[in-house]
C-alpha cells in the first residue's frame, strides 16, 4: 500500500469507530467521505479547546471522544506549559505496545545475537497517580507497566515499582543496584542517563562507563532531543559498539523512531492508529495557526518546517503538537524533530525561533571544534540607557574559558544574521545587542527542574526562557 492509502485507512477506520460519540454526532462523522470534508468540517484544537470535555470524562461520562470509559490519563510534563492530561485508551495502548514492538523487530533484525540483550535491564519509567475514577501520569510509566512478560526477569527494578516512587528515589535506587549489575540495555530520557552516569562514576571511581558495565549494548532514548546529549553519553561510556535508539512519541502517542542505527534522522510509522496533518511554516500563535492550511503525510516536501497535527485512537482530533519537524525524505517518511512551534524568542521583534537558534550554536562549535549539549536563551533589558540582549545558557561538559566564550558570541551572532532576517535588522539598527554567553552544567538544570517540580522523567529544559527570575536562576 502507499502511504496515501494507509493514512487514509487509518482516518476512516477512526471516524468509522466514533461516529457514535458525542463528538462524532456534532460533526456527523457517518457523512465525512473525503478528507476535504474532514478538514473543512472540524477544527483544528488545542489542549484548551477540549479541556472542559476532558475534565467530563475524569468524572466518569463515557462516549465522548471515544467510545467507552476512560480511566488513564496521560499527563504532559513538557515545556509547553502546565500539566495536560490527555486520555489513554485500550485501543492507544494496544498501539503503543505495537510501536515499541517495532522498536525491537527493528533493532534485532539489525543485531541478531540476542544474548547481546542477555543481562540486566534498566528502566527508568515516570510517575503514576491513582485518583479515586482515574489513574494518571507520564507515557513511560504506562509504556513501562505494558512491557512483555517475558522481559521481566531481565529488569534490573520492576519499573512499576519504580514508577511508584519520587524521581530522585527512583534514580538512587538505581543506581545503587545497578553499580554490581550486568546491565546490557538502558532505557530512559537522555538527561537522566547523563546524571545516572556521572552518579555511577562518581560512586565507583572508574574513569568510564565501560569499566563499570561492560556488555553494556544499547539505549533508547526519548523525551528530549538526543544529538544534544549522544556525544557526552559517547564520550562518559568509552564503548563504541553501544548502539543508540531514539524514540519520538507524547502523551498523544507514538510517532517515529531511529530504524537505522547510523543514521540521525526517523522513521514515522504510519499505520500505528494516528492520522498525521502538517502546517507548513507554522505561525508561533494559537489563534493564527489554527487558520493555516495543512496538507496530509503524502503530499509534505522535504526540508519545510512543519507543525504536526494528530487524529489518534485516544480520541483526539485535528490535536496540535507544540513540535516543529522536517522531513528529510517523503517516501518512505522519514523526520527529524527541529523544536517546538512556542519555542520562539520574540521580546524585541527578533522572531528568533529555537531550531535557528540550535542551527548557529552547531554550525559555530563545529567550527570552533568543541562539544555543546543543550541550550537556553532568555532576553533582558538591564536599564533604560541599555539595549536589550539574548542571554545564552550552553551545557558543556567543562566551563569554556572567557575568550572562548566572547569569541563564541561573535560567532553566533554573525550565524543568526544569515538565518534570521528579523534578527539581523534588530542587530543592524541596534535595537539588540550582541548576545551574551554563559555555560552551565547538567546538575544545574536538574536544579532547575527540581526548582519548577519538573524533576521527572520526561522534565526538560525549555529552549526559551521566558522570565528574569529563571534568568538569575543560571546566571
Amino acid at each position: 500500500m502507499t502511504i496515501r492509502e494507509i493514512q487514509q485507512q487509518q482516518l476512516f477506520r477512526l471516524l468509522h469507530t466514533a461516529q457514535d460519540t458525542e463528538f462524532g454526532q456534532q460533526y456527523d462523522f457517518k457523512s465525512i467521505d473525503t478528507l476535504e470534508e474532514f478538514t473543512g468540517r472540524i477544527p483544528i484544537s488545542f489542549y484548551e479547546d477540549i479541556k472542559s470535555r476532558i475534565e467530563s470524562l475524569k468524572q466518569g461520562k463515557e462516549n465522548i471522544f471515544w467510545p467507552g470509559k476512560v480511566n488513564k490519563y496521560a499527563v504532559s510534563a513538557g515545556t509547553s506549559g502546565e500539566g495536560k492530561h490527555l486520555p489513554l485508551t485500550d485501543a492507544r495502548l494496544d498501539a503503543d505496545r505495537s510501536f515499541m514492538r517495532k522498536v525491537v523487530l527493528n533493532y534485532l533484525k539489525q543485531h541478531p545475537n540476542i544474548f547481546d540483550l542477555w543481562g540486566k535491564h534498566i528502566s527508568i519509567p515516570g510517575t503514576l497517580e491513582k485518583k479515586d475514577r482515574y489513574q494518571i501520569g507520564e507515557i513511560s510509566a504506562y509504556t513501562a507497566q505494558q512491557a512483555p512478560w517475558w522481559l521481566t526477569p531481565f529488569q534490573l527494578i520492576d519499573p512499576t515499582k519504580l514508577s511508584q516512587l519520587p524521581f530522585d528515589e527512583k534514580v538512587n535506587q538505581t543506581v545503587t543496584k545497578a553499580i554490581n549489575s550486568d546491565i546490557r540495555v538502558i532505557t530512559a530520557v537522555p538527561s537522566w542517563i547523563l546524571t545516572m552516569f556521572k552518579e555511577v562514576l562518581n560512586k565507583t571511581g572508574a574513569s568510564n562507563i565501560r569499566e563499570v558495565w561492560p556488555n553494556l549494548t544499547l539505549l533508547v532514548c526519548g523525551g528530549v532531543k538526543l544529538a544534544n546529549y549522544k556525544p557526552h553519553l559517547e564520550k562518559l561510556l568509552d564503548k563504541p559498539d553501544v548502539s543508540f535508539i531514539e524514540t519520538y512519541g507524547a502523551s498523544e502517542g507514538y510517532f517515529s523512531f531511529t530504524d537505522k542505527l547510523a543514521k540521525k534522522d526517523m522513521k514515522l510509522v504510519a499505520d500505528n492508529g494516528i492520522f498525521y496533518e502538517f502546517v507548513p511554516n507554522p505561525l508561533p500563535d494559537q489563534d493564527s495557526m489554527a487558520v493555516q492550511e495543512t496538507v496530509p503525510l503524502w503530499d509534505v516536501k522535504p526540508n519545510t518546517p512543519y507543525a504536526m497535527l494528530v487524529t489518534t485512537n485516544s480520541g483526539l482530533w485535528r490535536y496540535a503538537l507544540n513540535d516543529i519537524v522536517e522531513f528529510t525524505q517523503t517516501d518512505p517518511p522519514r523526520i527529524k524533530v527541529m523544536g517546538r512551534v512556542s519555542e520562539m524568542l520574540d521580546d524585541y521583534g527578533e522572531a528568533l525561533y529555537a531550531y535557528e537558534a540550535e542551527e548557529a550554536l552547531h554550525n559555530v562549535s563545529e567550527e570552533m571544534n568543541f562539544e555543546v549539549g543543550n541550550f537556553t536563551i532568555g532576553a533582558i533589558l538591564e536599564d533604560d540607557a541599555s539595549a536589550p540582549k539574548h542571554i545564552w545558557f550552553i551545557r558543556t561538559e567543562t566551563p569554556l574559558h572567557r575568550d572562548t566564550l566572547n569569541t563564541l558570541s561573535q560567532k553566533i551572532d554573525q550565524e543568526l544574521r544569515k538565518i534570521n532576517r528579523h534578527y539581523a535588522i534588530r542587530r543592524e539598527s541596534s535595537a539588540l545587542t550582541q548576545p551574551d554567553i554563559h555555560t552551565i552544567s547538567q546538575q544545574q538544570i536538574n536544579n532547575w527542574l527540581a526548582s519548577k517540580g519538573k524533576d521527572k522523567a520526561q522534565g526538560k529544559l525549555p529552549a526559551i526562557l521566558r522570565n528574569k527570575q529563571d534568568i538569575t536562576f543560571f546566571q
